[in-house]
Order: C-alpha cells, then structure tokens, then sequence
C-alpha cells in the first residue's frame, strides 16, 4: 500500500473532486459519515461529546461530525477557535447553527475554556494534515488544556499539533494525546515514528472514498506492507519440487553461553521453508543444534568457542551470519576477510553487524558490502554504522541514506520495521505487536530472511515478506499468550505462511 506526504494526500483530494467527480463539500460529509461510523460503533449513545474546531477543513469535518452526530441521540457541544475559516467549514457552520440544540462556543481566551468532566467524549478537529509549524497561543493552551483533562480523546484524522509527514517534534511542541485516531483513508507516515506514534492510541483507517486511479498513478517513495502485498510476493510449493527446489541456506554464528541464537535461526529458517541449513558454529555448540534441530546439518569451525574461520560459501544459495557470534578479535579479523568473497545473497545481524561498524570506522572509504546483503539491526546496531541520531525521523532518513550509498537493503527493527531499499524506498511494516521485544526475537527475523533468500527472493522481496511473516507469526502466537519468547513465533510461523497462502487473516 502506498503512503502519501502531506502535499500528494491534498493532491489525492482535490483529484477525487474534479474526476469522480464531487463537491468538496460532500467529500467531507462522506469523510464525517465514515467517522461517524466508527464512532457510534465503539461509543454508544447517550454520550456527552465535545467537538473542538478549528477553522480549516479538519474543522469543518468537526462540524460535520457534530451535526451527525446530535441526529444520533448524543449530547453535543461545539467550540470553535474561530467563525471565520475555509468554504467548507463555514457551509457546516451555517448548518450546525440551524440546528437546535447544538451550543456553538468560541474560545478566544483561557476563561473560554469549558469544564470537562471525565465522562465526557473530547473530539478533536483542530488542525489536519496542513499543520506545517507547531501550535502556539490559544490553540496551543487549548491542547494542553485537553491532555490534562479527565475527558477520552478522539483525533479526526490526525492528532492535531502533529505534521503528517517525516518530521521530528520540535521542543517542547504540543500535540494532542488521542487515545483514538479516525484517520482517513490511510495512515499518516507520522504515525509509524516513535516519538509521534505514541499520541495517536489506537488507529483506525477510514475509506472515505477517494480516487483509486490517483493512488495508482501517483508515485511515493514510502510504502506499508499488507497481508496481500505479501500474499502477491510468494510463490506457492510445486507439486512436483524437492528439498533442492528451495535452496540451501548458510547460517553463521553461536559462541559459548550464546548457542540459543545459532539455534533460533535455524529452526526459523527451516520453519520459514528453505530446502536445506547448515549451522556453522563452535564446536561446542554441536550437540545442541543436532539435538534442538535434528532437521539441519551442522558444520563446526576447529575452534571449540568461538568461530575463528568461515566456510567457503559457493555450495550454498544464500547466507545468515551474526547472532551470538561475539565480538572476539580472531572472529573480526576471519570475518573481514571473509566478507570480502562473499557473493552469495546475505543477511548481517547482530555481531556482524557490530563488526562492520567497527570496519566502517576504521575503513570508511575502502569498506564495502557484499552484492545482495540485507542489514537487519536494531536502532543502537544502525546507530553503531551510521552515527546516533536524536530521533527515530532522523534515523529513518539516515537509514534510507544509508541503504542508497552502501547499495544494501537496511532492514530497522521497530513497532513498525522500516525495510530501506537502494532506490529509495521505504516500506513500514503493518504486523506484529509488543509482546514480541523479546530476547532472540531478532534472530528468529534473521533465519526467516535467509530462508526466503536461499528460496531465491530477491532482496528487497525477502526483507519485505520476512518483516510482515516475523509480525504475522508474533500476532499468532500473541493470540493464545499474554508473553512471548523467541521460540513460540518460530512455532507460529507455519500457521502464518498458511494464512498468506490461503489469505486467512486475523
């Protein structure tokens, strides 16, 4: 699914008014509608409700909701930063207006402000995707009046004080704390940043209709990835394939204490699909991956602990190399001069992403990925190869930096994953949930990814598919527990590459 800035989601709107074609403002009456909808169908009525607007057309959907909503049964008061505003706003005022017995109040000043008591509906229509400098004056006293009220908050389309594109929070900038957002048509990319996500609460996407046609044709560099996005990148099993139809998968890591990451990998990765795994780990891990996985084969480095050399890779389809691997001086030093040949597709994570910082440090002109490579760290990890970014805005737009100088797929583990491709590219992951920060969570990911390599994905088609089966598996397996361990979303992993096969969605 593609997401839009804040210019193409204007572009989106006044498409759909001239070729659907529609009246602006109906196209708000269609919007309201919708929220009306959702809000009726999770609030029901007799509820007090108060709706604050401001004077663009995120008010004038406010106004429109209020009208709506006082022909439902609720108790509605309106309060108004202005009477003056765009087209559609003052039609929806006129109307409101005819209507008895809606209070409409103006709020000038802080002896404006109304008493909310706590069983009291807060909408919020203050300011919409348009927003491009933070509150200040009455709006902002207004919004902060509102979050220290004992009311439950609800956003029309966006929480108001937050702009819908990539854009930090400024000091001390106020924003709506929402406990539910009623967005339109899609989210906002606003919405899958820490420090911006967090004032949103629940979200709920609303299909308001706009243009199909302009969604199509219009270009994006951000998208979210679907459950039938997914369902239209993998290809189903032949009747007539073998274990040799779906590749053979390298994965590398495991030092002492830390064999549990070679072994989550690799169960992951044969959960995932691939035909063949190979662990290669220190010697001492051997019992345990040919006991844990009697379905892989095992390769053991001569050193008992530590991995001090690396495999030739030639034999295999593709590579996963880093959890549990350490940072010991003889496993950098075999592991920077092995990097060097690689040409299989390869997935880094973990140590060996920890080791490539350390050689982007010492190397930073002569230091080069492999073809076909997949990074796959947590912010600290990108922190650690591309510097410490103040904000998760600033780390996406170095992560995208990044993955176009390095020409690799940067995969920033998350609430909503970024995959980061060399085109420019951004896909948000749409799946998984909290329960799943979890130790060893992240080499499941790994394992998943290298087994959609070996079977021969591309790249960017692994990481996009091995993001949203990781979620998928966790939402699984977070169905029937309240916590996780790494081990119970390998064990849902099946279940969710069914689900994608048989588009059985949750």
């Amino acid at each position: 699914m593609k997401l839009f800035t804040s210019l193409n989601i204007k572009k989106w709107d006044e498409y759909t008014i001239r070729h659907k074609p529609i009246a602006s403002i109906d196209l708000m009456e269609q919007a309201a509608n919708a929220f009306v909808q959702q809000f009726t169908s999770l609030h029901k009525a007799p509820q007090v409700v108060h709706v604050f607007c401001g004077k663009g057309n995120n008010g004038g959907d406010g106004l429109a909701i209020a009208r709506m909503l006082a022909a439902q049964s609720y108790t509605v008061t309106v309060y108004l930063l202005s009477e003056s505003g765009s087209t559609d706003f003052k039609q929806n005022l006129t109307r409101i207006q005819q209507l008895q017995p809606v209070p409409v109040h103006l709020i000038t000043q802080e002896s404006d402000l109304p008493q909310i008591s706590s069983n009291t509906i807060i909408v919020d229509a203050l300011f919409g995707t348009g927003l491009t400098r933070p509150l200040s004056g009455i709006s902002a006293l207004l919004v902060q009046y509102l979050n220290a009220s004992a009311g439950f908050r609800i956003s029309v389309d966006m929480p108001s004080g937050m702009f819908a594109d990539c854009m930090p929070l400024l000091s001390q900038q106020v924003v709506f704390n929402a406990h539910e957002t009623y967005t339109f048509q899609q989210p906002k990319i606003s919405f899958m940043l820490a420090e911006t996500a967090k004032f949103c609460g629940t979200i709920h996407v609303l299909d308001i209709g706009l243009s199909a046609d302009f969604s199509e044709e219009c270009d994006t560099p951000y998208f979210l990835i679907t459950h039938a996005d997914v369902r239209k990148l993998l290809s189903p099993r032949t009747l007539f394939s073998h274990k040799g139809t779906y590749g053979h998968l390298l994965l590398a890591g495991g030092s002492f204490g830390k064999m549990g990451a070679a072994y989550l990998m690799t169960k992951s990765a044969l959960r995932t699909g691939c035909g063949l795994a190979t662990a290669y780990i220190p010697k001492t891990g051997y019992t345990i991956l040919q006991t844990a996985v009697p379905e892989s084969m095992v390769m053991t480095d001569e050193e008992l602990y530590e991995l001090h050399h690396f495999p030739d890779v030639r034999d295999f389809d593709a590579v996963a190399v880093g959890p549990g691997m350490g940072m010991h001086e003889k496993t950098i030093h075999a592991f920077e001069h092995w990097l060097r040949f690689v040409q299989k597709p390869i997935v880094l994570d973990a140590d060996a992403l920890n080791i490539c910082a350390r050689l982007l440090a010492e190397h930073h002109f002569s230091f080069r990925f492999p073809a076909n490579c997949i990074l796959t760290p947590h912010p600290k990890e990108f922190d650690r190869l591309a510097g410490v970014s103040l904000n998760a805005a600033e780390r996406l737009e170095k992560q995208v930096h990044f993955a176009q100088k390095y020409r690799v797929v940067v995969v920033l583990k998350g609430a909503y994953t970024t995959v980061a491709c060399p085109d420019g590219k951004v896909y948000f992951n749409s799946s998984g949930n909290a329960a799943m920060a979890t130790a060893g969570s992240g080499d499941v990911l790994t394992g998943i990814i290298g087994s959609l390599l070996a079977q021969g994905y591309s790249t960017e088609d692994a990481a996009r598919a091995g993001v949203y089966i990781h979620g998928l598996s966790g939402d699984w397996a977070a169905l029937q527990r309240n916590s996780l361990i790494a081990s119970d979303i390998i064990e849902e992993i099946p279940r969710a590459m069914k689900s994608l096969f048989t588009n059985d969605i949750q």
